[in-house]
């Protein structure tokens, strides 16, 4: 009963899609966009075209496109970079452009200086020659000194009274004698450090005076192997001086100046408490301070009686005759 139950009930229907015909007709040369048919056939593809050709407007623009192979010599984009002839190249500098030539180059500093408004603003402090000479003729008209600008009785006095105390030193012995001397370098090393702050320098006075002190006792106690010692001892704490910060102006110029002093003052004066080393280093050193007095007193006197001829610019009131009569 059951099987005949379920053969009597129908079976829904199942609809197979692409079964039905088309509902509309094809026919060849139709197109499938429209049902109008066409006007008018393709033309083959090696034929040329007849259409119009659409160029997109060319309102922002003075030019149509063009291919890169025929852009002109004078267009922007064939300029060298950074090229100056037009006003609009030299944007990004804030100065405007100022009419370099094509061959010339342009080479902006590369930090500013430190004070710009400063900069030629101040007097210097250096003396000109005329401002020199000026001096020296206004000390000749106070009738203290004489054509060169020397004060002939000071220098008297104070070349007596070095001599009759080096005499005392020498009889009294080595040890007074490098006392002397190395009091003598010190004042040296003072009057140079103080010359070259005059005009402008930074130095670091302290650590040359001091350098050139002991240039001449080490000299005296450790002999010449002291020396070298000295120098780079000097070297090390000189650099120490400008990298803490004691004195920052300059430390390359400065540095030099200081090593300087030491060297020309020191140094060369650590000769004496070499030759005191000897036994006969009081004879050694008596005969070079007469040496070199007499060669200081005969060029000055005959300087001042026949000298024409200027020695050198650095030095004016030396001459040619003195250098030969000293």
């Amino acid at each position: 009963v059951n099987q005949q139950r379920s053969s009597d009930q129908p079976f829904e229907e199942i609809r197979i899609l692409g079964l039905e015909p088309a509902d509309d007709e094809v026919e060849p040369g139709r197109s499938v966009f429209g049902g109008e048919p066409p006007t008018e056939d393709l033309p083959h593809w090696t034929e040329p075209p007849t259409t119009p050709v659409v160029v997109p407007p060319t309102g922002f623009a003075s030019e149509q496109p063009r291919w890169a192979d025929d852009v002109p010599e004078h267009h922007e984009s064939q300029h060298p970079v950074g090229a100056f002839d037009e006003p609009t190249a030299a944007a990004f500098f804030e100065d405007p452009p100022s009419g370099l030539g094509s061959g010339e180059s342009f080479d902006p500093p590369l930090l500013p200086p430190d004070d710009p408004q400063s900069v030629g603003a101040g007097r210097s402090s250096i003396p000109t020659p005329a401002e020199s000479g000026s001096g020296r003729r206004r000390r000749s008209d106070r009738g203290g000194a004489d054509s060169g600008g020397r004060d002939m009785p000071s220098a008297i006095i104070t070349g007596l009274g070095l001599g009759a105390l080096a005499l005392v030193a020498f009889k009294v012995g080595a040890s007074a004698t490098l006392a002397l001397s190395t009091a003598v370098l010190v004042l040296a090393a003072v009057e140079f450090y103080g010359s070259v702050r005059r005009v402008g320098y930074q130095p670091a006075t302290l650590l040359g005076i001091v350098a050139v002190g002991s240039l001449n006792l080490g000299a005296y106690w450790r002999f010449e192997a002291a020396v070298p010692l000295a120098l780079g001892l000097t070297v090390l704490f000189c650099l120490l001086w400008y990298l803490t910060g004691v004195d920052r102006d300059a430390p390359m110029v400065n540095i030099s100046v200081t090593l300087f002093g030491v060297l020309y003052v020191g140094m060369l004066g650590s000769f004496v408490g070499l030759m005191l080393t000897d036994g006969n280093g009081i004879g050694l050193l008596l005969a070079a301070v007469l040496a070199t007095v007499g060669y200081d007193v005969g060029g000055l006197f005959v300087g001042r009686l026949a000298g024409r001829t200027q020695l050198a610019a650095v030095s004016p009131n030396k001459t040619m005759e003195g250098l030969v009569g000293g």
